[in-house]
């Protein structure tokens, strides 16, 4: 019933535009007298009702998972939809009129360069358009984004925990709000150029086939072209001669004198640990303090200022009620990279860390062995499905750590029964240090991201071994209590060979989550038999979480958030 209703509200919306188009073709035809102006009155609102129906159709062909598969600001559809329907339509309009142009006056040299300016105008807008929405609406990270911060929201809010959701930290302003439009520096200017650029290749495009002009046409060219070469040198003097004093300032100074301007012995001269993170002083000589006007533009100050907010946004917060922390903090990991400016010095830092992920050929490569070796087979779907719920697709945080969550009911009663320490003792160690050592397991205590690190640092105080042991560690969250029994054969060589080998690379995190699920039974069944192909379109999530979680499975919804994410990948496979 709800679809046949919709589909005669499509009828209807298309019903309505097509009257709407003929109603208002009627009305300027009555404008026009001459034949050839009567078609073009015509075609511009029968062009319009076509983009409009093209909108109207898409949106109803529309499946309930693409609608909801992103996060929508509610500008989207005004800033994308309305701009590319308008870009295309004048795009058809001058392509009609340039048809009537040929027709009349066989003069192919004025349509291409009509064609050309209207094309660059189209492309122009619609950049444009989307470099507003991004940095001024959407604060610089793309809509997909957005939805891991609202999916992280809901989750704190419906669960009341502080665990990490999501890798994207959820900016609080444009980075570039300080620049024209809100764009980044230079974006402007690059614009400005380009289409100073074409406007001026269409002038002498079109100029090429006219013939028999008068003398005020002729006057009027000349002046065109004076305008846009003027405009163009003065914009290509203005960049390359901007970047190029710039560049030749620092040739010209002393080459023994320091960035304040005082030699070498001056005690006055400043340090290079004043210069802000990640720019590094050139091989050398000292670079120049950011406070120097004569040394970098205000572009490029504001430009720097600009990455370094965006590089401070990635950091997690020192301290923070449980919200925020929940907001920031542990918004640490997800399936892409964010594309944001790094906060590390070199280059190669971050290589290093990115060279610790395990890609989903090398995934594959390991369940093929797995199948020949052990006759067990996994999907690919399912084991990105145990990823995705436990880690939001990353094992290693954005230092190069492995990510884990401490646990501190887990060290209370490692302590009781690995190193039979008395309960009197235990509560006598409890008193200062509440958040790393209690009882019954809570959330009330996790910070998540970098900052479980701060706790665990405070458990090794304590006991090293058993403060490793009480943490989950990578892509799978696998327990470190799990050395002495689950992945015992994984043959580490004690814990510290395991801590080691977690901040290495994901693949360990890998071979011991298959460890793992080989091992763990749930009800004398291996949990890796509930996930397996054996099984494949009616797995046992409730089994597998049962026996991979625990008992507290259902207030989480692990077994519900598995089967969605399961989904998810499977459609992206297929």
């Amino acid at each position: 019933m709800k679809k046949q209703s919709a589909f005669y509200q499509l009828i209807i919306k298309i019903a309505a535009t097509i009257l709407m188009a003929v109603a208002i073709g009627f009305l300027i035809r009555n404008f026009y007298t001459e034949e050839k102006d009567v078609v073009l009155a015509l075609t511009i609102p029968a062009i319009i009702a076509v983009g409009l129906i093209y909108g109207i159709l898409i949106r109803y062909f529309k499946t309930e998972d693409q609608i909801s598969s992103y996060y929508v600001n509610k500008y989207h559809d005004v800033f994308f939809k309305g701009t590319i329907i308008f870009a295309i339509t004048l795009v058809l309009i001058t392509i009609f009129y340039s048809i009537l142009m040929y027709i009349e006056k066989k003069n192919l040299f004025s349509i291409v360069g009509l064609l050309i300016i209207v094309i660059w105008i189209a492309v122009f807008m619609i950049y444009f358009v989307w470099s507003v929405y991004h940095y001024n609406i959407n604060f610089g990270i793309t809509d997909g984004e957005w939805q891991k911060i609202a999916e992280a929201k809901r989750d704190a809010r419906e669960f009341g925990i502080d665990l990490p959701t999501s890798g994207v930290r959820e900016p609080l302003y444009n980075p570039y709000r300080s620049q024209t439009f809100g764009l980044p520096p230079g974006t402007v200017r690059g614009m400005i150029a380009f289409t100073l650029l074409f406007g001026g290749i269409s002038l002498l495009i079109s100029s090429m086939g006219s013939e028999e002009l008068s003398s005020d046409l002729v006057a009027l060219r000349i002046q065109q072209f004076e305008f846009f070469e003027t405009a163009f040198l003065m914009m290509i003097a203005f960049y390359f001669g901007d970047k190029s004093l710039k560049y030749f300032r620092e040739r010209w100074k002393n080459p023994n004198q320091q960035a304040d301007g005082s030699t070498p012995n001056s005690p006055s001269a400043p340090p290079n640990s004043q210069l802000p993170e990640g720019i590094m002083p050139s091989a050398g000589t000292p670079p120049p303090s950011l406070e120097q006007d004569d040394s970098l533009g205000d572009d490029d100050r504001e430009f720097m200022e600009g990455e370094e907010t965006v590089g401070d946004m990635q950091q997690p917060p020192a301290s923070g009620s449980p919200i925020t922390n929940l907001k920031n903090a542990l918004l640490e990991s997800r399936g892409e990279q964010l594309n944001v400016a790094s906060s590390f010095g070199f280059v190669q830092i971050m290589d290093n860390i990115n060279s610790k992920i395990l890609n989903d050929e090398e995934i594959q490569e390991v369940l093929e062995n797995l199948a020949e070796k052990d006759g067990i087979i996994l999907s690919l779907p399912v084991v990105k499905s145990v990823i995705s719920v436990e880690s939001s697709g990353r094992g290693h945080l954005s230092d190069g750590r492995a990510k884990i969550l401490f646990e501190g009911h887990l060290m209370w009663k490692l302590l009781s029964s690995i190193r039979k320490m008395p309960e009197e003792e235990i509560i006598k160690l409890q008193k200062s240090n509440e958040d790393i050592l209690y009882k019954s397991w809570t959330r009330q205590y996790y910070k998540g991201g970098i900052s479980e690190y701060d706790r665990l640092d405070r458990a090794r105080k304590i006991d090293p071994e058993i403060a490793v042991l009480s943490a989950s560690w990578g892509l799978f969250q696998i327990l470190g209590e799990n050395l002495n029994h689950n992945i015992k054969g994984r043959k580490y060589a004690d814990y510290k060979d395991f801590e080691e080998k977690q901040h290495e690379h994901e693949k360990y995190h890998f071979m011991d989550f298959l460890e793992f699920i080989k091992t763990k039974k749930h009800k004398g069944t291996p949990l890796i038999n509930f996930i397996s192909e054996e099984k494949s379109g009616s797995y046992d999530w409730a089994s597998f979480a049962f026996g991979y979680n625990g008992s507290g499975y259902k207030v989480n919804k692990y077994d519900t958030k598995l089967q969605a994410a399961y989904e998810k990948f499977k459609k992206m496979q297929s």
